[in-house]
């Protein structure tokens, strides 16, 4: 029997964090802890959240400097041995500890559980991944290339409402990097995924809601993604295991593509088509290349249009 840190940063989510406490009160399985981290929020967050009269909820309030920071303090405040994060606006399913409780069992050994999902629209479509080919057929198991499977698959298959991690992996390998807006998640997940096993349950019983206030799908940065300013570093100082190096050398031109698309859709078209010819996207993906090449010399607002068509067709 395993007890769980959930640990919640918040910044101006007083219209979601209702729901999503909610979401954990609810579980079917009852051995955690809540721990709110009010990351300087303006709004009535913290007062929604302090509206929850429990024994097992905490509220902590720190000026705003950032979910990783949150979340960090939040591990510090934790008292149990795995620690679990769920974003303010997000939500579980009922049985979603319960079944991190049975996947922590099972793989005793594992540095990173993760979970899948669901992504609700804003139009309210809902959208799920089927993996049931990843562990021909089992609900469970360990992913043999972590990296491979995310360049693969295009995303990693669980999002960060949906990891837990035993809470001498996370201090081991340094928790999130303070100041990062972007990837900060997938930089964290990499980098366990060096050093340890990555275990995963296919059914998903989390909800990601897209496209509510202060997500991070328009931030744009004139640099790398963190995750792949991470990978190549370990690349360069020889951390990279020797059967993890082509698949790793593969995601980070993945993120190279995921850098330019968000480039075009922000409107940073210059940034965008100087990625386009970096040698390491054009090696590992020619054809997409070239196809973003073409995309980008395509009006801004004919993109964004595109966009939305696709995301109201899915």
């Amino acid at each position: 029997m395993n007890f769980f840190s959930v640990i919640i940063p918040v910044y101006n989510k007083q219209d979601y964090i209702k729901r999503c406490i909610e979401s954990v009160i609810s579980q079917s399985y009852q051995k955690y802890e809540i721990i709110i981290v009010n990351d300087g929020s303006t709004d009535d967050s913290e007062s929604v959240a302090s509206q929850f009269k429990s024994e097992k909820l905490y509220v902590i309030s720190q000026q705003n400097q950032g979910v990783s920071v949150a979340r960090n303090n939040g591990v510090l405040a934790s008292k149990y041995d795995h620690v679990v994060f769920l974003d303010g606006d997000d939500t579980w399913d009922r049985d979603f500890l319960l079944e991190l409780n049975n996947l922590v069992n099972r793989y005793p050994s594992a540095g990173l559980f993760g979970i899948n999902h669901r992504y609700h629209y804003i139009n309210g479509k809902i959208k799920e991944h089927d993996y049931c080919s990843l562990f021909n057929g089992e609900t469970t198991g360990i992913f043999s290339d972590y990296f491979k499977i995310f360049a693969d698959l295009g995303k990693s298959p669980f999002s960060n409402s949906g990891c837990c991690y035993p809470k001498r992996v996370f201090k081991n390998v340094g928790g999130y990097k303070p100041g990062i807006k972007t990837t900060e998640d997938s930089d964290l997940w990499c980098r366990i995924a060096l050093l340890y096993d990555v275990a995963f349950f296919i059914k998903p019983l989390v909800t990601y809601y897209l496209e509510t206030p202060n997500n991070t799908r328009g931030i744009i940065g004139f640099t790398d993604f963190q995750v792949s300013i991470g990978l190549q570093r370990a690349l360069a100082t020889g951390t990279v295991p020797e059967k993890y190096i082509m698949s790793v050398k593969k995601l980070i031109a993945f993120q190279q593509v995921s850098l330019v698309k968000r480039g075009l859709l922000t409107g940073n078209r210059v940034f965008a088509i100087e990625k386009i010819f970096d040698k390491r996207l054009i090696i590992n993906y020619p054809f997409t290349s070239l196809k973003l090449f073409v995309i980008s010399l395509l009006p801004h607002s004919f993109l964004l249009s595109m966009r939305n068509f696709i995301r109201n067709r899915f």
